[in-house]
């Protein structure tokens, strides 16, 4: 498994010399090159980034702030021509900062150790994700494998499982941003799906493998294509 890397460098000769750098590597995958945090929040948005390698000095936005405002926050390597940066970054674990100009033999030490977590992170995740609702005075663990789906109702969302249904006191808003991945949908301003529940997707609405249908906003429906149709369609040839 290869792991997916962007690089963040407003320099465009150093954009092509860590792009190659990570082009070279047998174990990296290169996901994008972006010139700014924000060019690098929309790719964020589209992929999977397992390893982030970014510039610490960019107009607009410094790579370290960038970095601090990532939620779900990827393995960082800072690269800079500034030392003095070194002590702010660490606040953020990265796996290392290195200093431009950049060597290739550096380089390849720095993934070695991105390596090393990776495959620590690998061996752990085989913990199904849960997460927990409170009911009364109880916590209910719910697995992410059970949902089937999330409805907004007035003051509380349902939370809709194989085996039973749930209504804890929070906002549909509140609970996508809470939950980890891409495992949940978002596919109307009331509804979370989980996304391996889908059994069809018609004109107006999903079609759940337990036989529910949710209807699909209108403001929903590209997000749906892009992120769940896309890539996944296998047409038929007359």
């Amino acid at each position: 498994m290869k792991i997916k890397t962007l690089v963040v460098d407003d320099d465009v000769n150093w954009q092509k010399i860590i792009g190659k750098f990570v082009q070279m590597h047998p174990n990296l995958e290169l996901v994008g090159v972006c010139g700014s945090a924000m060019e690098g929040y929309g790719k964020m948005s589209d992929v999977e980034v397992d390893l982030l390698i970014c510039d610490i000095e960019m107009p607009e936005m410094s790579g370290l702030s960038f970095v601090k405002s990532i939620r779900h926050r990827p393995f960082v390597i800072f690269v800079t021509a500034h030392r003095d940066y070194a002590l702010d970054c660490y606040e953020v674990s990265p796996v290392d900062f290195l200093l431009k100009p950049l060597e290739l033999d550096r380089f390849l030490m720095a993934i070695e150790k991105v390596k090393e977590r990776f495959v620590n992170v690998e061996e752990t995740s085989h913990v199904e994700p849960y997460f927990f609702v409170r009911e009364n005075s109880n916590y209910i663990q719910i697995a992410y494998k059970d949902v089937l789906y999330m409805k907004a109702q007035e003051n509380y969302l349902q939370i809709v499982t194989k085996q039973a249904s749930y209504s804890p006191i929070v906002s549909i808003s509140k609970m996508e941003e809470q939950l980890r991945g891409e495992v949940f949908m978002r596919v109307h301003r009331s509804y979370l799906v989980h996304r391996s529940a889908i059994q069809a997707i018609t004109k107006n609405e999903i079609v759940l493998t337990s036989g529910d249908s949710i209807p699909i906003g209108e403001q929903y429906r590209n997000q749906i294509t892009r992120k769940h149709i896309e890539g996944n369609l296998i047409s038929r040839i007359l």
